[in-house]
């Protein structure tokens, strides 16, 4: 019977307990017979760590086997899924990275395994996830564009509105907010073995992994299995959390992705750097949030190459990704032109799969 091993990731979650409570209950009653739930505190310092002890002490059938994890500091996204990993049954097949704002569908673990199981090449996948309470969907996996944006397919739009949404697909990078990955191949690929590289700590680590997975000849897929309903972004809170990692990120990737327009890559970055140190200087009224994005630009620069020495240059050609002309990556560039939301229909299979 194969083994299950689920990480679900807390830090200071006191403010929105109500829905990360509900989420542990999601994971502990799902409609699945072999798995363990490993609970990963990074570090919380607002009591909700002893909260969801005591709900699970509470809560926890006899069937599930639960271990927690407590780190010594916040280790991010990144390290924090790293410290479940090497806590993970070591006969487990498959492990499940979770949000701590994330509600399971009790059937999604049985029916992504299942989809897993009938190809030796899949090393990652997600299921269609929900945005909270409504119809509108969080992610139907993950893309790339050749201009280094990435984001999640279908994002914020009714199902019916989402192409494809009902068939499986190739992805980019399956989504980190409910993400199943098979554990002998992700130990294969990785650096040191470990599904995500320490230092990125937010928002790069899924997208990181995905185009890993592609480049030493595995796949990312998205699964048409209703999963779950996310209520995002409730961890890092402040929109500027949010602003910095994701300026950081996009830093790291330029530098460390090859796509087609990479000969043009070092004018993405100098339009950063100017454009946001510009910026800080003439708008008084936001000029702390210029600042803080020129900063993450920087520290985006000066991470790129341990980032490039542990993972190599990734070649976004090999992942299934969107196709963007250098016309139109200028127009975007200088902000006359957006590409909008991305269906599955918009992404340009690899050459061999």
């Amino acid at each position: 019977m194969v083994k299950v091993s689920l990480i679900w990731l807390n830090y200071n979650s006191l403010g929105f307990m109500d829905i990360a409570l509900k989420s542990i209950e999601s994971v502990l009653n799902l409609d699945f017979d072999n798995y363990e739930v490993i609970i990963v505190d990074n570090a919380s310092s607002d009591g909700s760590f002893e909260k969801i002890k005591e709900f699970i002490r509470d809560k926890k059938p006899s069937s599930v086997r639960v271990k927690f994890v407590r780190s010594d500091v916040n280790r991010g996204y990144a390290g924090g899924m790293n410290l479940g990993w090497e806590a993970r049954d070591s006969e487990a097949k498959y492990v499940v990275f979770l949000n701590n704002d994330l509600i399971l569908q009790p059937n999604s673990l049985r029916e992504l395994v299942d989809y897993m199981e009938g190809d030796e090449k899949l090393a990652a996948a997600n299921g269609l996830i929900y945005h909270g309470n409504s119809e509108r969907i969080y992610t139907a996996g993950g893309y790339g564009t050749d201009h280094w944006i990435f984001g999640n397919i279908c994002i914020g739009i009714f199902k019916y509105e989402c192409p494809g949404v009902n068939k499986f697909h190739y992805v980019t990078f399956a989504s980190g907010a409910y993400m199943i990955i098979n554990t002998e191949i992700v130990r294969k690929v990785s650096p040191e073995g470990k599904p995500f590289i320490d230092e990125t700590f937010l928002y790069l680590d899924d997208i990181l992994l995905g185009l890993i997975l592609w480049n030493r000849g595995y796949r990312a897929v998205y699964v048409p299995v209703k999963s779950g309903i996310h209520y995002a972004s409730l961890t890092t809170g402040s929109s500027k959390t949010g602003l910095y990692y994701g300026k950081r990120a996009t830093t790291i990737g330029i530098n460390v992705m090859r796509t087609k327009l990479t000969y043009i890559r070092q004018l993405y970055i100098a339009r950063r750097l100017v454009g946001y140190w510009l910026l800080s200087l003439i708008n008084r009224r936001r000029r702390e949030e210029y600042s803080m994005l020129l900063r993450a630009v920087r520290d985006g620069l000066k991470l790129s190459p341990i980032i490039e020495r542990r993972v190599g240059i990734l070649d976004l050609k090999k992942a299934p990704h969107v196709h963007v002309n250098t016309i139109d990556a200028l127009l975007e560039l200088l902000q006359i032109k957006k590409i909008g939301r991305v269906n599955h229909e918009m992404l340009k299979q690899p050459e061999t799969q």
